[in-house]
Order: C-alpha cells, then structure tokens, then sequence
C-alpha cells in the first residue's frame, strides 16, 4: 500500500485563551522565520467578538521545540496575531467591541479584569482555540527541521500578500540573510534563549538618515540590493528575484544564527559605505530627536542611486570633508531638480524613466547622476582630485625607500629616539604615503617614507 513517511507528526489539542497570558513564556509567539506584525484594533475585536459568539476560528499551528532534555516551548506557526488578541485582551490592553451589546448588554467597552466574575470564568474556562500541534522537528539547531517549519509557516500563508523580501527572511540558513537581519531589521532573535526581541541594537545607523519605514521590511531590501551592487562593483541586476536568488546562494548547512557573512570583503564594503553616507547626511538641519529623516531620502531607487555615486566618489577620487560637503548639497540640489520634473531637462527624464532595477537601468541612472554631480562640482569652482590608481609600492620602490631613508623609521627620528632605536629590519618595515592616498598622495618614491610597523598603524588610524 503507497504510504510515503511523513515529515513530522500532528497532534490536536484545544487551548484555553488563558493560558496565553498565564503561561506566557511557554509560547514563542515570533519565530525567527516570520516577520512582526500587528493586527489594527478593529481586527483584534472581531476576533473578540467571534470568540465570545462561539464562532468559528481557523485553528492555530503550534510546534513543539526541545532547548534541551528538560525544556521545551511552544513556537507558534500560525497564529501569532489570535494569540497577541487574546493576551492584549486578558492582560487589559483591549476592551470588548460594541458589537457585543446583544450578546450581553454589559460586555461592550469591558476590559478582562472588570467583567463580572461569573464572565471571568467563562472566559477561563470556556474559550479556547483549537490547534494542531507539529511533533518530530523540534530541534531548533537542526537546519532541516527549521526549514520544515518555515516551510509550513509559508504554505499557510499562501493567500496572504507575502513579499519577496518576507519570503526570503525565513532562510534561516542563508548567511547573507542573517546579515542583513541584523544590520538592517528592527527586531531579532535570541537563539541561545530561542526568544524573539523586539528590538534591535545592531541596527546600522544609516537606516536613521533614510524617509523610508521599514514595515514590509524595506531596509532589509535596500541592505540586500547594496550588497549585490557591492559585489558586482557597481550597477547590476537587483530586481525581486534577484535579491532572493542573492539571499537563497548563501545558504549553508551550519546556517542558522551564524554571523560569518561579516568577513566577505563586500559586505565590509557596504558597511563601510553606509557608514560615509551616515556622516554625509547626520548632521543636515533636517534631522532631529523626533524625525531624523532627510526627506529627500525616500524613494528606493533614488537611495540606491546616491549610494552608487558615493562609492564610485570615495573609490576613485579623494574623499575628505569638503568632498563630503560638496556631495551632501549636491544630494540635495539633485532632488530639487528632479522633482520638478521639467520635460526640458532631459536629464531629469532619463533619470526618472530609468526607475526599474535592470542593470542597464542601475546604469543609466548611475551614468546620468555621476555627470551631473561632475557639472555641479565645476559650478561651484569645487576640483575633485583623482587617487592614484596604484596604491601599493612596486619592490624597487620599497627597496629605494629603504636605502634612501638608511632603513630608519622615519616617525621614530622625529620622536628623538636614539638611532639605534630607530633601526627596522628589511622584514618588519613598511613603506608609508606622507600624503595619504586618500586624500590624492601619489604612489611615489618622492611621496614615501620608511616606518615601523606600530608608526603606521597609527598613522593608518588617523588617516
């Protein structure tokens, strides 16, 4: 007889709404595959209301996850916001709807605690929501018992309007997921406690400088389409299924709750990168305690513009406090002009009819936005200086360097240090730029000095 293993086991249980409330740490109400959401409080009261009419309500998904041999919890599949109602509701965050008048006429605008005690008991003892309840993957370490509950999770929200970027955070085991999650969410989640925290401290703070909330996971998106172009060096495709498929290549069996993706060269990039883009804009007259957003920062593919612009700037020309200046108020004078939107500037246009996230798109945007700010800069008599495309000194340049300088730290001379002091050997010297490469040093023999290594680390810091 066909009868295929299953890969998990169903129980059936009904569960008192109290205990929701009563036994509230058994209940993971937030797993790590699923994103935070609210329910409005009309919604949560027609549940009320349907709850104490004794109607119908689909049942909820409950799996059981061992922590250990002594200690498991309830993670909840489907169901979070039935269960979030009944807690708001029992703990006196919400009051019983209007609705209710001809159930009883005394329950409308009621909290829990100033029904009567024979309602109460009612309460206690008659509601309750049925649930299925998942056994046999309840190993929260185990890659492939987590990509089954998230599998479970997405197949019961098939009529919901799921976004790419909602489908792609439940892979658990995507390394670049995980980085993105805890640079760019607002919530995270303890695996150590296997707890969901509804906050997030390692929030980059660039997400502060950007007029765009992060409700369907925007700044998720956003994090993932840098990391492609930071990959790429520069415009590429970043469409739906492009971020996805980014997110579904970096998938590893020791995945889950593994923040390794930090060491990829790219993603120091793109921290890096946001980094400068946070300075450009912090201090704008704009922000402030209450709305630190600059508004000119909304649209997405605009964002994604200004973010390409600056690593071009800071990878190829010098990129100190006046470059930052120049870039800030070109930011801003490029908006003003694109948002008038004249059909005489035909710039503009082809700026805005370039809108979709296709490489040649990314391209002509990025083409267009970088010859205007080379324009701007001319306008304001600002010169933008090119770095030395070589940053590194040839041998022959080192072994000049260090014959010409006697093999003496240069740094250790101006200390007043005894010569003998100053002495480093061929293995242990470095060869330094006097004037930073950053800031347009040439990559010359003319432009160098020999130093200990401790000399240009701290130099290196500065600069």
């Amino acid at each position: 007889m066909f009868n295929p293993r299953t890969a998990y086991d169903v129980g059936f249980d009904a569960i008192a709404i109290k205990d929701f409330a009563d036994y509230k740490d058994e209940y993971v109400v937030r797993p790590p595959y699923q994103r935070k959401s609210v329910w409005s409080r009309k919604k949560q009261q027609a549940l009320l209301d349907s709850l104490f009419r004794r109607y119908y309500i689909p049942r909820i998904v409950i799996r059981l996850v061992r922590l250990d041999e002594e200690r498991t919890v309830k993670e909840v599949i489907d169901g979070q916001q039935r269960i979030t109602t009944a807690q708001d509701f029992l703990t006196d965050e919400l009051a019983l709807p209007n609705t209710l008048k001809d159930v009883y006429p005394s329950l409308p605008g009621k909290t829990y605690s100033k029904l009567s005690a024979d309602v109460r008991k009612f309460v206690d003892k008659e509601l309750k929501y049925n649930a299925d309840i998942v056994k046999g993957i309840e190993d929260p370490r185990n890659p492939q018992h987590q990509s089954v509950a998230a599998d479970i999770f997405w197949r019961l929200q098939q009529g919901e309007d799921l976004t790419y970027m909602e489908k792609a955070h439940a892979r658990l085991s995507s390394l670049s997921r995980n980085f993105v999650v805890k640079y760019a969410d607002d919530i995270t989640f303890d695996y150590e406690k296997y707890t969901p925290v509804d906050s997030n401290k390692d929030k980059h703070k660039f997400f502060t400088v950007i007029d765009r909330g992060n409700d369907r996971m925007q700044h998720l998106a956003i994090l993932t389409r840098f990391l492609i172009l930071e990959q790429a060096n520069g415009p590429a495709n970043i469409q739906d299924g492009d971020v996805t498929d980014y997110i579904d290549k970096y998938q590893v069996a020791d995945g889950i709750g593994n923040l390794s993706f930090e060491k990829q060269a790219h993603a120091k990039s793109v921290l890096h990168n946001m980094n400068a883009l946070y300075e450009v804009f912090k201090d704008d007259p704009m922000r402030d305690d209450s709305n630190g957003a600059i508004k000119e920062l909304r649209i997405e593919y605009f964002i994604l513009s200004v973010y390409l612009l600056l690593r071009h700037l800071a990878t190829h020309y010098v990129w100190g406090q006046a470059e930052k200046k120049l870039f800030h108020d070109f930011v801003i004078a490029f908006h003003q002009r694109w948002k008038k939107k004249s059909e005489d500037d035909r710039d503009i246009v082809a700026f805005s009819d370039s809108r979709q996230q296709t490489s040649n798109e990314v391209e002509a945007r990025h083409r267009i936005i970088r010859q205007l700010f080379f324009e701007f800069a001319k306008e304001k008599g600002v010169k933008i200086i090119v770095k030395d495309s070589r940053r590194a000194f040839s041998e022959a340049d080192r072994i000049l360097i260090y014959r010409r300088d006697n093999g003496l730290c240069q740094a250790c001379i101006k200390a007043g240090k005894p010569e003998p002091d100053c002495r480093v050997s061929w293995s242990e010297y470095e060869a330094d730029h006097v004037l930073p490469h950053s800031k347009g040093g040439q990559t010359d023999v003319e432009n160098a000095q020999l130093l200990c290594r401790t000399h240009n680390r701290k130099l290196g810091a500065k600069n």
